[in-house]
């Protein structure tokens, strides 16, 4: 064929043929980031291409991460006895405002734990990027993903026989971008210390012990709070003996601790009767005002040099924390976790503040009574967070 001549019709349609299935992988990417989790399990079959992006790349995971959109994570706890042994069962959903009334979508199966005994109560779940610790009164501790349904159990961590003694956190290390748990502890006979532990998912195959020991004792079951590479314990005033100086701070790089100043409460904080949340890329502090008539949520950006600002003043008598504490933060509508199995929302434009979900409204398969709607007698807790879909490895 002569350089001036054009190529026959039937090969010119087969080339174009050809070229109209391609798809660039920059564009492929771009799709599947934007998908839920739920899909791109599916999709991880398609081709080799496909499944080493959606499993095995960090960067995506991260990308994917970012366009999630943040829902609750709902899980009612009943106890059952098998055996004479007590067992803690425990159903994630996840459930959005859009979906009071309706069926909620089961995003884990039933979870079994076997407890100490039945009147304990668990340490609170604890969420960092789609990753959840389950509240456990037990040896064993597990990290699940709800979204991919994996789960990891953590190994005996040899903490001694005051299993009850025990706090637990979940972060991501800032510098290593590492997953770690962490696991504060008594340990001794009649004098007793404070010691604490760190397993790094994905590295560690056992529990280690950090270089120092925590300076002050934590409230034991009350789960830490993850805000910019660090974890927020509560310091136990009762066992510490005298007023706490402050919040006792564990940084995930460097495995230290640090002390982080309180708020200028009046005429001081107290600490059992206070919540910690991270709201928004703020640390918040919810705590009793001086009269005790309103909620104080204090709020802090900077961890190195807090600067605590007195940001709303909330009338909502007689709640007031632990049992009535902030969890999450969407729009204009601050998310209240209360006691008596409900959750409500305090939205900031009206000022006003409203229940929005009961359990005993709850619309949702139940694989333990095999029903469609709890009963407020079908289970003795709830758990609720917030939780973002997300294709992190465990």
């Amino acid at each position: 064929m002569d350089d001036g001549e054009t190529a026959p019709p039937a090969a010119k349609r087969r080339n174009q043929k050809k070229s109209a299935y391609y798809i660039p992988k920059e564009l492929v990417r771009e799709i599947l980031v934007r998908l839920p989790v739920e899909s791109l399990m599916r999709f991880s079959c398609v081709c080799k291409a496909w499944g080493s992006t959606i499993s095995g790349d960090a960067s995506f995971h991260r990308a994917h991460l970012r366009l999630q959109r943040p829902l609750l994570l709902v899980s009612p706890q009943t106890t059952a006895v098998y055996g004479g042994v007590h067992m803690k069962k425990m159903i994630l959903y996840g459930w959005e405002d859009n979906q009071q009334g309706t069926s909620t979508p089961l995003v884990h199966a039933r979870v079994r734990a076997p407890t100490l005994s039945s009147p304990f109560r668990m340490h609170d779940f604890a969420h960092c990027d789609g990753l959840v610790l389950l509240g456990s009164t037990e040896a064993i501790v597990r990290v699940i993903n709800p979204a991919t349904r994996s789960v990891l159990s953590l190994p005996w961590g040899g903490c001694g026989a005051m299993q009850l003694h025990q706090a637990f956190g979940l972060g991501q290390d800032p510098r290593s971008h590492a997953y770690k748990v962490a696991r504060c502890f008594v340990t001794g006979d009649k004098h007793y210390k404070t010691k604490m532990k760190v397993f790094t998912i994905g590295i560690d195959h056992c529990w280690r012990q950090t270089m120092t020991d925590p300076p002050y004792p934590v409230a034991a079951r009350r789960t830490a709070t993850f805000f910019k590479g660090s974890l927020i314990w509560t310091i136990h005033e009762s066992t510490l003996g005298s007023p706490a100086p402050g919040f006792l701070r564990f940084r995930l790089d460097k495995e230290d601790f640090v002390l982080m100043e309180p708020p200028p409460c009046y005429p001081r904080l107290d600490y059992a009767k206070s919540a910690l949340a991270d709201l928004r890329g703020e640390l918040c502090l919810a705590c009793g005002g001086g009269d005790m008539m309103t909620l104080d949520m204090w709020m802090c950006d900077n961890m190195e040099n807090p600067q605590w600002d007195l940001r709303y003043k909330i009338d909502v008598p007689p709640h007031m924390p632990p049992d009535f504490s902030p969890i999450a933060s969407f729009g204009d509508q601050i998310v209240f976790k209360e006691q008596y199995l409900r959750t409500g929302h305090y939205d900031l434009k009206t000022k006003t503040y409203k229940n929005v979900l009961w359990m005993e409204d709850l619309r949702c398969h139940n694989p333990i009574s095999g029903k469609t709607k709890y009963k407020e007698r079908h289970f003795d807790n709830i758990d609720v967070i917030p939780f973002v879909p997300s294709l992190i490895p465990v």
